[in-house]
């Protein structure tokens, strides 16, 4: 009878190591059984031990006397989070290989180049900013050659007389002399590309950061961010903040335009046949506000200085013709308008965000979406816009 418990205590213990033992040390088995005097001893190893499969540790208490060197089962280290994440990430973006670029898109009809960035991090509950200007002050700089996958890369925008960030891609590959690229690129839409082939991108290449273990591990916020923000001060004013205006370009005529009321930034630049980013340049603006009266200086070329000399004085119907935009009304748009659809009629100053505001749950990229919008300064006055079918409401 003895010899039978004996056996059975083995089996017992047998059971024990495959539910979370391994073996190296020896572990003492007590009196399994009233009628055992003796004690069994038996070579189990415990290098790993979980608990995790047990709902109550005290069963172990209760049946083993002796148990040294317990090592619980370690958890993900933040290094397997994030590379895990990472990859995750890559494998997502490159889904969307091939779709086209959208100029303020973070959906899958369409995205611009940190609208991508954006979309494949919040995929996966990641907390990244919607602009570059934030994400650029995440984390620490790194230096070209030492670029791992995951990593962001900053460009220069195009316009020759500014330093700021024009353009972000994430690196998805490291290679022995280069990497690998994934970004939604206004010339050729979504696609992979190996860095130093594209003399574009490597010619105006500004820098590279490493988003912050805070940030895989979801534990980011505002304060991190302010702390991150003044580590990274020289970031900021070399690659965000404004600089002092911009010189007058060589072989330019000055000329000075008085905002008025439903002006806007990207309006003007489109009547004067100049970019948006030259004007904010030109009179060190931070931002796209304007306000009624003020004087802006808009350099053009000294040919083109009879076409634009009498712009200020123009009506915005007359503007907009000078900037090629038609605003005849069509006789028939309003035959062929949706009846499932609510329309919006586009009135000065409105931009898809701004008549998004009057319509809740409906965003401007919606906006933009459904009409075909690609640009939105392209909008015209008395435009018919569709809002969202009458069934959603």
């Amino acid at each position: 009878m003895k010899i039978i418990l004996q056996i059975l205590s083995f089996l017992i213990l047998i059971l024990f190591a495959k539910s979370g033992l391994s073996q190296q040390d020896t572990v003492s088995v007590s009196q399994i059984h009233n009628e055992i005097s003796d004690t069994v001893s038996l070579k189990i190893d415990v290098d790993t031990i979980s608990l995790r499969e047990y709902d109550d540790s005290i069963v172990f208490e209760n049946q083993i006397d002796s148990l040294r060197d317990i090592k619980y089962a370690e958890l993900d280290s933040i290094a397997e989070i994030r590379t895990r994440l990472i990859d995750s990430i890559i494998d997502y973006g490159k889904t969307f290989v091939g779709l086209r670029y959208k100029y303020g898109g973070i959906t899958p009809a369409g995205f611009d180049c940190s609208g991508f960035i954006f979309h494949i991090h919040r995929h996966f509950d990641l907390p990244i900013p919607r602009v570059p200007s934030a994400t650029c002050l995440m984390g620490e700089v790194i230096p070209i050659d030492s670029l791992q996958p995951g990593d962001l890369v900053y460009i220069k925008t195009r316009a020759a007389y500014d330093n700021t960030i024009g353009h972000v891609m994430m690196v998805i590959e490291k290679t022995e002399d280069s990497f690998y690229v994934i970004h939604s690129a206004s010339h050729a839409g979504l696609i992979i590309e190996r860095f130093h082939d594209a003399p574009y991108y490597v010619s105006r290449y500004l820098f590279s950061n490493r988003l912050p273990n805070e940030f895989y591990t979801r534990e980011w916020n505002d304060s991190l961010m302010a702390k991150f923000r003044y580590r990274n001060a020289d970031i900021y004013s070399e690659y965000v903040e404004p600089g002092i205006p911009a010189e007058q370009p060589e072989g330019t005529v000055e000329i000075k335009y008085t905002v008025k009321s439903g002006d806007a930034i990207s309006l003007i630049a489109s009547w004067y046949g100049v970019k948006s980013m030259e004007i904010m340049a030109w009179n060190g603006l931070s931002s796209y506000n304007l306000n009624v009266g003020q004087n802006l200086k808009v350099y053009v070329k000294e040919p083109l200085y009879t076409t634009y000399s009498n712009v200020n004085n123009l009506t915005l119907d007359e503007k907009q013709r000078l900037a090629g935009v038609d605003n005849s009304p069509t006789v028939t748009k309003e035959e062929i308008l949706d009846s499932d659809w609510e329309y919006y009629t586009v009135k000065s100053g409105d931009s898809p965000y701004a008549i998004s505001l009057k319509y809740p749950g409906i965003s401007s990229d919606d906006i933009m979406k459904n009409n075909g919008i690609t640009n939105p300064s392209s909008l015209r006055i008395g435009q018919k816009l569709k809002i969202k079918r009458k069934k959603d409401y």
